[in-house]
């Protein structure tokens, strides 16, 4: 066909359609000149092709919204629905969101069908380690939608929460090598397979490595007690080297009855439980003329009256009316029938005995002959081993020979402890309140002095983000401090280092506790800030929407955030030194003052990488910090706004 006749074919076609109705409907108009009712001044719509309608397209409604039927929607982008409520396909203002956002507040999401603004409506809109709960707030825990968790946790899917391991290959701090399937946590061990060798048992019940839990656990010669070898023995754990088990002392020692001793030292002192010559008293084994002094020396002189002519032998083992000098102690001679003191060459004294002016005397404890005849000690002194002495050393506290031992000093004649807040480095020396001892000095409470300790515990309070933010808190004390530091890690459930019904660090001095979490889960924390209210600062609420951080020492509130300002972004947290006047423990603490563990893992980054390295510029014992997620990825980094509220000491 030509193109004419194709023209003149569709030329008719459509004067055709014009003459005819299309369905029931006739056509109305054909342009916008046709249509006279003002309230469809319009030919033709997406849906009415041909009739007059309100509108052709959305500019030509007040509301912004041309629906397909010609009609004007009731609502629009220049009609907006009140609060709680959408512009429907339809036109019409309906109770719910078009959005997640809807016209809620930043940092809150419209909950579908309702005009309710909360603080999620999925799991995406929590942060790290948190989903988001069917009443619409954001919980502990993780899913396949939102499997982040914060630093050092990872998600175990099957029960959607944040751990720090599923298996052994997660735990990456040496000191953590293995990880506890039931809790889900590194730890030192879960078997002995990974505990060195100076603690090789594994104590299931804490998941740390100790010397031992019984006694077969160590050598011969030893016993378990609190976990520690010591010297000892019992009726089944023998001795070592040949030694006896007196096992009504649970000692080890040379002999238990003379049939352990030899030819040379043939009987089995019952005190001392060595081998010796002789014992004084009945058994008395010297031979005849001599007898058992008390140290054990067989010496000229009567055992008893069956030895002497006159049937009575004196206390210094002479006999009363003697008839020659073979009937004296050694060093007298006999003399109108009494013992008299005539020391010298040919009468010398016993063993042990020096002879001044006649008389024997022991030079090594007399003193008015200490080392040598006529050495006069002095007063306030004791003739020790043949020298005059002060006996308020530590070496002779109050009786030669009596030594203090580590940790302690001779106090006015007795031994004390000396390296207790009480009594720090010596006798009298006590620490101020705004002071910890580190065993050996007093030491301002200040981050200066972190490292002062060498004993430093990292305690969990079983809340998995606080958990990993102590491992945090701890992870950069071996490059910071001392070489010789060493780093513990375990639970708050460990007796020995927390007592379990107050809460009270047990450690002493010379330690220093690190530790995340709020005073609520955390039991040291809640010991020293709450029971014991030794915390310069604490954390208060309302009970309602308010969290805070106030002073102690007259109740000022430091910084305040309502429940709104906290996010996954914004929280502020507290970094504290505090220490335990009675015990001596210094303690690490660290915390965010809002819900969810933010500002607890972001205390744990600033000290770690910041604070710490740095710590002499930050010569206060308290800091408080406003973290903003400036990257907002919900992890404190790098990246993020750290800024100082309020310090003090």
């Amino acid at each position: 066909m030509s193109k004419r006749s194709y023209s003149l074919a569709l030329l008719g076609l459509t004067a055709a359609l014009s003459a005819c109705r299309c369905g029931s409907d006739p056509l109305a108009c054909e342009k916008d000149a046709e249509c006279t009712d003002s309230t469809k001044p319009f030919c033709g719509g997406k849906d009415a092709r041909y009739m007059c309608v309100e509108c052709r397209e959305d500019v030509q409604c007040a509301s912004g919204l041309c629906l397909p039927n010609g009609t004007c929607g009731s609502c629009g982008p220049q009609a907006e629905c009140p609060h709680g409520q959408t512009c429907s396909a339809e036109g019409q203002c309906v109770i719910g969101c078009s959005t997640d956002q809807g016209s809620c507040p930043p940092g809150t999401y419209c909950v579908a069908g309702s005009d309710f603004c909360a603080e999620c409506t999925q799991d995406t809109h929590c942060g790290p380690g948190r989903v988001c709960s069917p009443e619409h707030t954001c919980l502990p825990g993780c899913s396949p939608q939102n499997p982040h968790c914060p630093m050092g946790l990872l998600c175990e899917l099957t029960q959607k929460t944040c751990v720090a391991c599923l298996s052994a290959t997660d735990c990456k701090n040496p000191a953590l090598p293995a990880c506890d399937v039931a809790s889900q946590t590194c730890v030192a061990c879960v078997d002995s397979s990974t505990c060195p060798f100076a603690t090789p048992t594994c104590d299931m019940a804490t998941h740390t490595c100790v010397a031992c839990l019984q006694n077969s656990d160590c050598p011969a010669g030893n016993v378990c007690s609190n976990q520690a070898c010591v010297p000892g023995c019992t009726a089944t754990q023998g001795c070592a080297n040949g030694q006896q088990c007196d096992v009504a002392r649970g000692a080890c020692v040379l002999c238990v009855n003379d049939g352990h001793c030899g030819a040379s030292a043939p009987r089995c002192d019952p005190g001392s439980r060595t081998c010796v010559a002789c014992l004084p008293g009945t058994t008395d084994n010297c031979t005849g003329g001599n007898y058992c002094r008390d140290d054990h020396v067989c010496e000229r002189g009567c055992k008893s009256g069956a030895d002497c002519p006159s049937g009575v032998c004196l206390a210094d083992h002479s006999c009363q009316s003697c008839t020659d000098d073979a009937q004296c102690a050694a060093g007298k001679v006999c003399q109108g029938g009494n013992c008299m003191a005539a020391c010298g060459p040919n009468n010398p004294c016993g063993q042990g005995k020096t002879c001044c002016e006649d008389r024997c005397v022991d030079d090594q404890n007399e003193p008015l002959n200490c080392g040598a005849c006529g050495n006069v000690c002095g007063a306030g002194q004791a003739c020790c081993q043949g020298t005059c002495k002060a006996l308020d050393t530590a070496n002779d506290c109050g009786a030669c020979g009596n030594a203090c031992g580590a940790g302690n000093g001779c106090c006015q004649g007795s031994c004390a402890a000396t390296n207790t807040p009480a009594q720090c480095g010596a006798c009298g020396v006590s620490c101020a309140a705004d002071q910890f001892c580190d065993g050996s000095r007093c030491v301002d409470l200040t981050f200066p002095n972190f490292c002062a300790n060498k004993k430093v515990y990292a305690i969990y309070d079983g809340i998995a983000i606080d958990d990993a933010a102590t491992n945090v808190l701890a992870s950069t004390v071996a490059q910071n401090c001392s070489a010789s530091t060493v780093i513990s890690y375990g639970p708050q459930s460990n007796p020995s280092w927390v007592d379990q019904t107050t809460g009270e660090l047990l450690l002493g001095t010379g330690a220093t506790v690190i530790t995340a979490g709020g005073p609520f889960p955390n039991k040291p924390l809640k010991w020293l800030e709450r029971t014991q209210q030794l915390t310069k600062v604490y954390f208060h609420t309302n009970g309602v929407d308010t969290y805070s951080f106030k002073r102690r020492s007259d109740e000022a509130t430091l910084t305040s955030m309502t429940v709104s300002e906290c996010s996954p972004h914004h929280d502020r947290f507290l970094i504290e030194l505090a220490t335990d006047p009675t015990n001596g423990t210094l303690a690490l603490i660290g915390y965010g003052v809002c819900n969810g563990g933010y500002g607890t893992q972001a205390a744990a980054y600033l000290w770690a990488n910041v604070m710490l390295p740095n710590r002499m510029a930050y010569p206060d014992s308290w800091y408080i910090f406003d973290w903003v997620d400036a990257n907002n990825d919900s992890i404190a980094n790098l990246g993020d706004t750290f800024t100082r509220v309020d310090s003090g000491l």
